[in-house]
């Protein structure tokens, strides 16, 4: 009976596969032996086209269900294809594919990003002894690889019993990717930008330097102790900055240590067989991910950018914590400062029609535009005034900063509701003072160029165009708007990446002990030090900010691109300009319409993108923000007033001083 349901199962396998089968032959050549065994592996996880938009997991079960219980019933096949996987592990080598294989390469980002470009352009010569490409004929796309994970242990255990005992050699190659991964993380675990920034102790004293000389048994308590000066490493950038080959370098010891951990079990036999099976499933599945990734240049911006994108944030939302009013004193404060911002903005639109009256090359059009915004925005914060629209990136920054601090509960969602209500009202409040100051001081600037001119700052046809360039349809008014407020965020990431700059590079020391200190005394270094501390990220903002705003139309001139900016102090300037010359019943609706969309798009657009960055450098969940915008939504419905301006009670969380 047993022989008949045997005999029954073969005859009902699929042709292909009992085909493949029989190529199997452990005395043919390697390159034959693998593409025999290419093919028995192709039938098992390739989904046919018509069922591509279906979840390739369970198809790929079911075929590997049947492939077992075809090796269950006829013992030919089943040592055809144990013998010939066995000789084929024995005359190739696993190592690169263990140690190699979706790990980064220890010669930093820019060379990693070369190698990947390199591997997708270039043919690859044939290497039959590299068990790695091998691994990847079989498994091609993610798809290929679904079935891993969704299968059960005990698929795996039957698996194991069927073939027999043909691991040996994995076992031993898998012992030496332990070795040359140890020695991979003990040498970059003791270079110089790690070691400085690790606790102080004697390079023998290092568990970085200890973990390639200890016995198999001890890597992981080492693991662990190098994993803590990992920890003090990511602290100490906190204080001295991040450089992208220095967040790189962690990322990699981190996964190069999590694959150590899991080879060493499986080399030693240590656990129960369950254990080892899920541990063994576990490490396929990463090594055939990570050899698919190893092609993926998304992946690899994915994987090493995302500390960096984190770092930059924080300092960015350090930054933004200084544009939160949280009592009524600063409230009134912001909305002076910004005032102050209205008023220079009226003089930067003056700038901006002598620009563009002069008739300058577009290269020198685009640099004297770009030098007239910066070098306005750049005086507005020496001043201490505040211009409204380089808020929302900052402050989303210290709002996904603030909640991934706080953890789920009534208290602490208040509190985070507090703070997006102080965030709403200081924007408002820097947006009335930079709006309702820049137009009464362009009326004024109007009234005395008419004094002394004996005609309005504006022509005719020049105002007659300003207005009709806000138009919000008949014009590109609104897609400007989003792309200004696009070049906002853009600033808020120069801004975190100069202070950051200057602090990785410690320029604030090098001022403070600068051999010309003998020169200019001692005390005048030390303000010098403290004013590039404390000003470099509105200086690179700033910087930032002007040159986006006056190369982008430049940068669309050259490619035929009717690209354009608007922003709104600028052009809520420019409009009241226009409309002193034509007389204010000449603005039209419209114009009023388009200047309403322009603020709402740049604050709205620049705000999303920097929270959206934020909360994923941050890793809030999903919940976590459908959470925080019902909590808002229902206390802006209860109270609105206290999102435009700020309640008599005292505020939940401490004032934060104003600083621009």
């Amino acid at each position: 009976m047993v022989a008949e349901a045997q005999s029954h199962v073969a005859a009902q396998a699929p042709p292909e596969l009992l085909d493949a089968l029989e190529q199997l032959d452990p005395a043919a050549p390697l390159e034959a032996r693998l593409a025999a065994l290419e093919d028995v592996a192709r039938w098992v996880i390739e989904v046919p086209a018509l069922r591509r938009l279906l979840r390739p997991a369970p198809l790929q079960l079911s075929h590997l269900r049947l492939l077992l219980q075809v090796l269950q019933a006829d013992p030919q096949l089943r040592q055809r294809l144990s013998q010939t996987l066995g000789s084929v592990f024995v005359d190739t080598t696993a190592l690169h594919w263990f140690a190699e294989a979706g790990m980064p390469n220890d010669r930093g980002l820019t060379q990693e990003t070369i190698d990947r470009i390199s591997r997708r352009l270039l043919p690859a010569p044939p290497d039959p002894q590299n068990l790695e490409r091998f691994i990847s004929r079989v498994f091609r796309s993610e798809r290929d690889c679904a079935w891993i994970e969704a299968a059960p242990p005990e698929i795996y255990e039957q698996l194991a019993d069927l073939l027999g005992d043909i691991w040996q050699p994995l076992r031993e190659t898998m012992a030496d990717a332990v070795a040359l991964l140890c020695t991979r993380v003990s040498a970059l675990g003791l270079t110089e930008d790690l070691r400085t920034r690790s606790e102080a102790m004697l390079v023998r004293d290092s568990p970085f330097f200890r973990l390639p000389h200890v016995p198999l048994a001890e890597i992981p308590m080492v693991i662990l102790e190098c994993r803590k000066q990992l920890d003090v490493i990511h602290d100490a950038l906190e204080t001295t900055g991040v450089s992208v080959d220095v967040v790189y370098c962690i990322d990699a010891i981190r996964r190069m240590m999590t694959r150590i951990e899991r080879f060493v079990p499986l080399v030693e036999g240590r656990g129960t067989r369950l254990e080892r099976v899920v541990l063994a499933r576990k490490v396929l599945n990463a090594l055939t991910h990570g050899r698919i990734n190893d092609d993926s240049l998304r992946q690899l911006a994915r994987q090493n950018l995302g500390l960096l994108a984190r770092k930059v944030i924080e300092r960015v939302g350090h930054t933004g914590e200084h544009y939160v009013t949280a009592t009524r004193r600063e409230y009134w404060k912001m909305l002076a400062s910004a005032s102050g911002g209205g008023f220079l903005t009226a003089f930067t639109v003056i700038g901006k029609f002598f620009t563009k009256w002069g008739h300058f090359a577009p290269a020198i059009d685009g640099l004297l535009s770009a030098g007239n915004y910066a070098a306005s925005f750049i005086l507005m914060q020496l001043l201490g005034f505040t211009l409204a629209t380089k808020q929302p990136s900052m402050t989303a920054a210290a709002l996904a900063a603030t909640i991934k601090e706080l953890k789920n509960g009534k208290h602490q969602m208040d509190d985070l509701v507090a703070l997006i209500a102080r965030i709403s009202r200081s924007q408002f409040a820097a947006a009335c003072g930079n709006v309702l100051t820049v137009i009464p001081v362009a009326i004024g600037i109007d009234f005395i160029w008419m004094a002394v001119k004996g005609h309005h700052f504006l022509d005719d046809k020049t105002a007659a165009k300003t207005i009709a360039s806000f138009h919000p349809t008949e014009t590109g008014t609104i897609f400007f708007a989003a792309l200004t407020g696009v070049l906002l965020w853009l600033s808020s990431l120069g801004a975190g990446w100069l202070e950051n700059w200057v602090t990785y590079r410690r320029l604030p020391d090098a001022i403070r002990h600068h051999r010309l200190g003998k020169v200019f005394g001692r005390k005048r270094m030390e303000r010098w030090a403290t004013f590039v501390s404390n000003e470099s990220a509105g200086i690179g903002g700033n910087s930032t900010l002007g040159f986006l705003l006056g190369m982008t139309p430049i940068v669309g001139l050259i490619f035929g691109l009717p690209l354009d900016v608007r922003h709104i102090t600028l052009s809520t300037g420019s409009l009241t300009f226009a409309g002193c010359s034509l007389g204010y019943e000449h603005v039209t609706i419209a114009a009023c319409i388009g200047i309403a969309i322009i603020g709402m798009l740049n604050f709205g657009v620049s705000f999303a993108l920097a929270l959206l960055v934020a909360l994923r450098a941050k890793e809030v969940t999903g919940r976590e923000r459908v959470q925080l915008a019902w909590a808002v939504t229902k206390r802006f419905v209860r109270n609105p007033l206290q999102f435009f301006f700020p309640p008599k009670d005292k505020p939940g969380l401490p004032p934060a001083h104003t600083q621009h």
